[in-house]
């Protein structure tokens, strides 16, 4: 490879890295949103409702931090990087040489905290689900497990640069793994659950459980696929597409994006408990009463939808739709509505016969 060709490979390479740079700072600014936004719905929302959101408000907020700790040290770390360097493979070798820098070591280690805590936080909720078959929660911490200490050799072992992509590759496919199997053992209980809860009461809604298997999926799908391509991109490094500006555009575009995701996918299913729109306790039946899918939780929204709601009902008072609402037990009779006049008549006829 020539001069030319190989400065210009190195400019992209420089350039893709500034590009991942970049979308980690965008990162936290979704991370705030959703941290911010939950603290604030979970203290406006009733203390006896609150039960069971305090940690992942805590956490939220860890995951927050984190990423936020670890997207500012590595920019802070770049932008040094490229002001110093005079030349594409000047910026190559201080590249090389910031391996030691401890902005690099400390924002590794800030990445593979959130991992730990996401890849925490699905065994917990799988434990959750699954408490009767805690046992199966084994292999998920196993996968977890195995795929830090790969990142943690591929980021700081003197290996040649072909080796430590393959253990990077081997540690984004068991994060996504972990993931797969988390997601996996949530859903089939929750069918079973739902099966078995259709049985007992036929005529139940039964909806709930459907929507929240599709925020499972919905939460799991980015990270998984994210996950598979970027381990494949990080497998042909030392292959003859190394050679290839625009592997390097893929290659650095999708580890930025699975990483990013590593943090985002748990803190959306955070994001959702602390609003009231995810479960914190399994459904069961119990001697014959239903324990319902506590999850949806009455939080600000949907007080103040409830409160608009009535204003307008109160604005638009339909008599025949108040009737039956009444009959139906969903409201309380007004003492001066025609309708509650009727069924005091009605009761006074009785009592007269």
């Amino acid at each position: 490879m020539s001069n030319n060709s190989r400065d210009q490979l190195l400019t992209v390479a420089a350039r893709a890295y500034y590009a991942n740079y970049s979308l980690a700072m965008v990162e936290i600014g979704i991370h705030l949103f959703m941290a911010l936004y939950g603290l604030s719905v979970f203290l406006e929302t009733s203390k006896p409702l609150r039960k069971g959101r305090k940690r992942y408000i805590a956490v939220s907020f860890a995951i927050t931090a984190l990423a936020a700790l670890s997207a500012s040290l590595e920019m802070a770390r770049y932008f040094q990087v490229l002001f110093n360097s005079t030349s594409p493979s000047h910026w190559r070798e201080l590249m090389r040489a910031d391996g030691d820098n401890w902005k690099y070591l400390v924002g590794d280690t800030s990445i593979a905290l959130v991992i730990l805590i996401g890849d925490a936080l699905l065994v917990y909720r799988c434990y959750i689900v699954c408490v009767e078959y805690w046992w199966i929660t084994a292999l998920p911490i196993l996968t977890s497990l195995s795929a830090l200490v790969l990142f943690f050799l591929g980021a700081h072992m003197d290996n040649p640069v072909t080796d430590n992509a393959k253990l990077w590759s081997a540690s984004t496919f068991l994060t996504v793994s972990t993931n797969i199997i988390v997601t996996s053992f949530i859903t089939f209980r929750l069918v079973l659950a739902r099966r078995t809860l259709s049985k007992v009461l036929p005529s139940a809604d039964l909806q709930t459980y459907t929507g929240v298997i599709a925020i499972l999926i919905e939460s799991a799908a980015p990270l998984t696929v994210l996950g598979i391509i970027a381990a494949i991109l990080q497998h042909l490094t030392g292959s003859r597409f190394r050679s290839s500006p625009g592997y390097f555009v893929c290659r650095y575009f999708f580890d930025g994006l699975f990483y990013s995701f590593c943090a985002i996918s748990p803190h959306m299913i955070i994001f959702r408990v602390t609003t009231g729109r995810s479960f914190t306790k399994l459904p069961s039946v119990k001697d014959g009463m239903l324990n319902p899918l506590q999850f949806a939780h009455p939080t600000a929204e949907s007080s103040f939808l409830q409160s608009a709601l009535n204003h307008e009902i109160g604005r638009n008072r339909d008599p025949d739709s108040e009737r039956v609402a009444y009959e139906r037990g969903l409201t309380q009779p007004d003492a001066n509505h025609p309708y509650s006049q009727e069924k005091r008549d009605s009761s006074e006829d009785v009592a007269k016969v």
